[in-house]
């Protein structure tokens, strides 16, 4: 592992999170990393505030506290104002915070998932602080995961913490064993499965039975062939439904590419009951070469087999295109938000503010390592995120289609498991498609 140094050479951008819910946010929590004292971060000889007060921060009981714990003792050292965490129950976070907001029991702070789809659930214009101006907050944000937070030219929340990645996650010992290397096209990436199997490996493995794995397929695919084919006027009109799912060619290829990997045998027998955890344990061991997958993946296999089995034996590349190694696929941190009308908004606001100096922001990375979306922080990384890294580096990444849609991607889970039972494409992406605009419509969104 080595120092990473985050740059803004990203492309322009706009899961959710929330069609992954089971497997997190990406939060990149991969591995433990050196506590800064709070001298480090520029705390020392600072003087209390006159009338300290305690803030109430809101967080999923799913999320590491770590490092937020660490600032906020810094934070308490510059300020003398103390931030008492409340931690959710995560299976029903959303709720809990749509009730305590219909009940006026707003938090001073609550870390949410990224994107806009929470301003329509918690009625932003209404209730939370608006941030597009604030001085402060943007320096050293890279613009590409800003640009993911706005919506009419309003951002309710702030993003924090670490880029999430999805694409494929391959066995490096597998390749070796099956004389393979990361494929130029996609074309090539199918010539690498048929190798892989003839070594007497399984090519891919796909969790259909816990439904939500088969979804990161078609996110990642989505941003190597569907956004060059329908740029963000495309994205905008599927926003506001002046275009359909349905009609897009090529996502209705990915469902046929799909469709064409289990029909040459490339997934695992009896691919119907294939789970997430059943995955770790066959890449762990050698039995897959690859899977579709997000970085979560990356602490369970850490858990399992260790820090040495990750650090250099996975890696990871893109959906590859039908011309080149494709588009690496990232999703935006959780995002920061202030309700209005909370008890200590004002020294909330002043908080945010502190947990982005750099000084800071470098203390959270050292408690919770990831790649960064800050302009010069550092982080520690597996070699695995530094394969990502450079694609986002080399402007060859782009944010997650989830994150840049109002409307969601309802039941898409559901509907590839039937996918994957009958192969009806057409019936498919109809599915798809109608439950994305039914979803629009019960959001009231303009065009629905």
């Amino acid at each position: 592992m080595r120092k990473s140094r985050a740059l803004a050479s990203v492309m322009v951008l706009a899961v959710s999170a929330a069609a992954l819910a089971a497997c997190g946010g990406g939060s990149g929590n991969n591995h433990a990393g050196g506590a800064s004292s709070p001298a480090a971060s520029g705390t020392s000889g600072a003087k209390p505030a006159k009338d300290p007060v305690t803030l109430t921060f809101v967080i999923s009981n799913t999320e590491d506290t770590t490092a937020f714990t660490k600032i906020f003792d810094a934070y308490q050292q510059k300020t003398g104002n103390k931030v008492e965490l409340q931690a959710l129950p995560g299976g029903d976070y959303d709720n809990l915070i749509k009730t305590r907001f219909s009940t006026q029991d707003f938090p001073d702070l609550f870390l949410m998932q990224p994107g806009t789809k929470q301003y329509v659930k918690l009625r932003a214009d209404e209730t939370l602080h608006e941030w597009s101006n604030e001085a402060g907050v943007w320096d050293n944000v890279i613009d590409s995961i800003k640009q993911a937070q706005v919506q009419d030219d309003k951002i309710y929340g702030v993003p924090y913490g670490s880029t999430g990645m999805m694409g494929v996650f391959y066995n490096k010992d597998v390749f070796a064993k099956a004389g393979v290397t990361p494929p130029k096209n996609y074309a090539d990436l199918v010539e690498i499965a048929k190798k892989i199997k003839a070594a007497g490996v399984t090519p891919f493995y796909e969790g259909v039975k816990d439904a939500w794995p088969p979804q990161i397929f078609y996110f990642t695919g989505w941003v190597t062939q569907v956004d060059p084919a329908i740029g963000g006027e495309g994205v905008a009109k599927l926003n506001s439904n002046e275009l359909k799912l349905s009609d897009i060619a090529e996502l209705k290829d990915l469902f046929a590419k799909q469709k064409e990997l289990k029909a040459l045998g490339l997934y695992q027998d009896n691919v119907m009951s294939g789970t997430y955890d059943e995955l770790q344990n066959e890449f762990g061991e050698g039995k897959v070469g690859m899977t579709f997958m997000l970085d979560g993946v990356i602490a369970q296999l850490e858990k399992k087999f260790g820090k040495d089995f990750v650090a250099k034996s996975v890696g990871f590349f893109p959906f590859p295109s039908a011309t080149d190694t494709g588009t690496a696929m990232i999703t935006p941190p959780n995002q920061l938000m202030v309700p209005d009308k909370a008890k200590h908004a004002a020294e909330a606001i002043e908080l945010v503010k502190f947990m982005l100096q750099p000084e800071n922001v470098d203390l959270f990375y050292a408690n919770k390592p990831g790649i960064p979306i800050f302009k010069g922080a550092t982080s520690e990384l597996y070699p695995v995120q530094e394969d990502v890294k450079k694609y986002i580096d080399e402007g060859k990444s782009k944010v997650n289609i989830q994150n840049r849609l109002t409307p969601s991607f309802v039941d898409f889970s559901k509907t590839l498991q039937n996918f994957f039972l009958d192969g009806n494409i057409d019936k498919a992406i109809k599915e798809f498609s109608d439950n994305y605009q039914k979803d629009g419509k019960a959001k009231v969104l303009p065009g629905f």
